[in-house]
C-alpha cells in the first residue's frame, strides 16, 4: 500500500511542528514510569524494521532484511524480535539490543504471522500457502518441526500457560487448538463460526479474542470450554489488537482509529482517529502505539484515548512490538 503523497512545503513545516509538540506532550505522559522501551516496526513497503526508542520516542535506525516485512514479535524475555517476510519466504531474528541480524529461517510457502514460546526457547509460524505450521529454534533459527493444517493457516497465539497453540485458517470458522509444546499433536477445536482473522488470549488466559474478516465484529471465545461467550462490534473493519493497560486496544483499519475496549464488560470506551490503514498495536507502558500503514508513521495514544502524536518511520508500517511488552494489571478505565 503505497504511502500517501506529502503536502507542499509550507504546510509539510506546519505538520512537522504539530507533530513535534504533540509527541513532546506525550513523551511528559509517558515518563512518570521511569521506564523506557525500544519498539520495532515491520516496514512492509521499504524491507526494513523501524526500532523507536522512547518515551520522549526517537527514530535509532533502521535494520535492513527481506523483502515484504510483514508481522513481528517480540519474544518474552526481551532478548530477540522475529519478523516474516511473506513473499521472500524468510523469517527473521533480530537481537534486541543492538537491533542486528542474528539469524535467518527459510520458510518456503510464505510464512505470515509467529509466536513465542513463554520460555523464548522457539518460534511457532504459520506457512499460509503452505497449509501447515513450522517450529523453529532459537538462537539458531534451525526449523525443528513441520505440522500439516486443515486449510491456509494465518494468525495464531500460544496461551499464558505455554500449553495450547491456536490458529486461525482463512475461509473457516473452525479454529485448531495444537499443543505447544508438540505441534504436531492437535487436542482440540473450537468453532465460534465467522471468519477469524487475528487472535489473542486475554492476559489471565481465560478468553480468547477474535476478530473477523471484511467486519468491525470481534468475537469472543471460553478457552476452557472452547465455546463462544460472546462479541462486539468495534468498527469498520477490525483488524488487530492487543492487551494493555487493563484494556483492549483494536486498530479500525477500515476507519483509521484506534479502538479502546473494556474486555470485561465489553463496551467500547473511545475512538482515537489516527490515520489511514492502522495494522498493528502494542503498548508500552503507558502508551500505546500504533503502526499507520498508510501515513508511514506510528501514533502515539495515551490511556484516555488521546493522540498524543506520530513519528514518521518510513514506508508501509504492519507489525510492532515494544521491548519489554509487559505492562501491569489494572481495571480499563
Amino acid at each position: 500500500m503505497p504511502v500517501p503523497r506529502r503536502h507542499a512545503a509550507a504546510g509539510g513545516i506546519l505538520t512537522l511542528l504539530a507533530t513535534l509538540v504533540l509527541v513532546s506532550a506525550g513523551a511528559a505522559a509517558g515518563k512518570s514510569s521511569g521506564q523506557r522501551y525500544r519498539v520495532f516496526v515491520a516496514l512492509e513497503d521499504a524491507g526494513a524494521v523501524a526500532i523507536l526508542s522512547g518515551p520522549p520516542w526517537r527514530l535509532l535506525k533502521r535494520t535492513l532484511v527481506a523483502a515484504g516485512p510483514h508481522n513481528l514479535e517480540a519474544s518474552p524475555d526481551g532478548r530477540y524480535v522475529a519478523v516474516t517476510s511473506p513473499p521472500s519466504d524468510v523469517v527473521t531474528l533480530i537481537r534486541t539490543s543492538d537491533g542486528k541480524v542474528v539469524g535467518k529461517a527459510s520458510v518456503s510457502g510464505y510464512p505470515h504471522d509467529l509466536a513465542f514460546t513463554t520460555d523464548s526457547r522457539h518460534l511457532w509460524v504459520t506457512v499460509e500457502q503452505g497449509e501447515r505450521l513450522v517450529e523453529i529454534a532459537l538462537p539458531s533459527a534451525r526449523i525443528v518441526r513441520s505440522v500439516r493444517t486443515p486449510g491456509r493457516p494465518h494468525d495464531l497465539a500460544i496461551s499464558p500457560s505455554g500449553a495450547e497453540l491456536w490458529v486461525t485458517i482463512d475461509g473457516s470458522g473452525t479454529i485448531p487448538i495444537y499443543s505447544a509444546g508438540s505441534g504436531n499433536r492437535r487436542v482440540g477445536l473450537s468453532q465460534p463460526g465467522g471468519a477469524p482473522h487475528d487472535i489473542a488470549f486475554t492476559p489471565d488466559g481465560r478468553q480468547v479474542w477474535l476478530s473477523n474478516w471484511s467486519s468491525g465484529l470481534l468475537t469472543v471465545v471460553s478457552a476452557r470450554s472452547r465455546e463462544p461467550a460472546g462479541a462486539l462490534e468495534a468498527g469498520s473493519e477490525t483488524h488487530h489488537f492487543a492487551f494493555g493497560l487493563g484494556c483492549l486496544w483494536a486498530s479500525d483499519n477500515g476507519g483509521g482509529a484506534l479502538v479502546k475496549i473494556d474486555p470485561r464488560r465489553r463496551r467500547m470506551l473511545s475512538r482515537t482517529s489516527v490515520g489511514s490503514a492502522p495494522h498493528h498495536v502494542t503498548v508500552a507502558g503507558r502508551q500505546v502505539l500504533v503502526a499507520v500503514h498508510g501515513t508511514g508513521r506510528v501514533a502515539v495514544v495515551s490511556p484516555a484515548g488521546r493522540l498524543l502524536g506520530t513519528i514518521a518511520v518510513g514506508a508501509g508500517p504492519h507489525g510492532i512490538a515494544a521491548v519489554p511488552s509487559a505492562t501491569r494489571s489494572r481495571a480499563c478505565r
